[in-house]
């Protein structure tokens, strides 16, 4: 089975994290457009909301 389109990977073929597992290091975008990297916070508590924008003229 080949992935869709516009995607590389299955999500059968991508780790699924499991609580208490350390997150992988990701670099995202704040709402304010600072680059935000959780290198950066390591040894801390982190909470990742994410909230779609699609389609609200935003």
């Amino acid at each position: 089975m080949s992935a869709p389109v516009g995607r590389t990977k299955l999500a059968s073929e991508t780790p699924t994290l499991k609580a208490g597992d350390p997150a992988p290091d990701l670099t995202l975008r704040s709402h304010d457009g600072r680059e935000i990297s959780l290198r950066g916070l390591r040894g801390t508590k982190v909470v990742l909301a994410f909230f779609h924008f699609a389609f609200t003229n935003t």
